[in-house]
């Protein structure tokens, strides 16, 4: 059986099926019809282009102090003074 169809950007596509029954396992050929498909179209998987940029990335620690205090610092420093009661606090990985 043959069927003719167009895909959704307008081009001409062929499939052929092919059933056969009665058949030994291994004897069964698949074959398969050129089709036309869009270049930026294959096999359901959408392709675009798009422009490459850059971004930056910055991590921001939280800190904690005893007092209850907390706030964000951009560098990871063994010594902290918190702001909230001046004292000076040894920093640990949580």
């Amino acid at each position: 059986m043959q069927t003719t169809g167009a895909t959704p950007d307008g081009h001409d596509q062929t499939r052929l099926v092919v059933k056969e029954s009665n058949t030994r396992t291994g004897t069964v050929r698949t074959i398969r019809a050129h089709t036309r498909v869009s270049p930026r179209e294959s096999e359901g998987i959408l392709v675009e282009e798009n422009e490459l940029s850059s971004a930056t990335a910055q991590q921001m620690f939280r800190m904690r102090c005893e007092c209850g205090r907390s706030w964000f610092e951009l560098e990871l420093k063994q010594m902290v003074k918190c702001p909230g009661c001046s004292r000076l606090s040894r920093v640990e990985m949580a």
